[in-house]
């Protein structure tokens, strides 16, 4: 019989205090909207907006709790949140803060976080990400695009056309700002008169690196 030390205890109940507050009282950074109520899952484009603006070693650490919370919204259950942070702990117990790899081994945590596989015995919960409602949209881009440069709504048809159950184009202008491909507005002639129109532009060297990035 496993039986849980005083501060172990006080750090579950700390924890599951800290995510009922927090899933209140959040809202997504990326289009201002409120995360799931109490008993709800995060935002998984939130959690990918997070985790890819993470560039310094202090800014990793202030996550760590958000992140946690987001393990624990995904798979439900206490132990999973804390096997991935003693294993986040590990990760981080690498980095020296002054080495001139610090930005190499903040990406491979990025990545590392992002393909993150939960192996817990007996009961596994697999992959953290991957099967969320934006995953479709990841994995067109990746598979038809090797470069990009078209109107947003061409490229939304497209989607549309080719995938199940296609989300809004809200939804899919917010997942693809999360990937790190913001959509932004570009002038054209259009009829032989200038025209703004929302554009999604990578050459094939930052599709790749944006891929790269997000653990594709």
């Amino acid at each position: 019989m496993n039986v849980l030390l005083p501060n172990k205890v006080f750090k579950q109940f700390y924890f599951l205090c800290s995510y009922n507050k927090m899933s209140i009282q959040s809202k997504c950074q990326t289009c201002g909207r409120k995360i799931p109520t109490a008993g709800g899952k995060l935002s998984s484009i939130e959690f990918r907006r997070t985790i890819n603006d993470i560039n310094t070693l202090d800014k990793l650490i202030s996550s760590k709790e958000y992140i946690g919370k987001f393990v624990y919204s995904k798979f439900r259950l206490i132990k999973y949140a804390d096997n991935f942070l003693e294993k986040l702990e590990e990760e981080i117990q690498y980095i020296d803060p002054i080495a001139t790899t610090i930005h190499e081994d903040l990406n491979r945590i990025r990545i590392w976080i992002l393909n993150y596989i939960d192996q817990t015995e007996p009961d596994p919960k697999g992959a953290l990400l991957g099967n969320d409602l934006e995953s479709p949209v990841y994995q067109f881009l990746h598979s038809v695009y090797s470069e990009i440069d078209e109107p947003f709504h061409d490229f939304y048809n497209n989607y549309a056309s080719n995938v199940d159950n296609p989300l809004s184009k809200n939804h899919v202008s917010r997942a693809l700002t999360a990937l790190g491909l913001k959509p932004a507005v570009k002038k054209i002639k259009h009829n032989d008169k200038p025209k703004c129109v929302m554009f999604i532009c990578a050459t094939k060297e930052e599709l790749a690196d944006i891929f790269r990035k997000n653990g594709y």
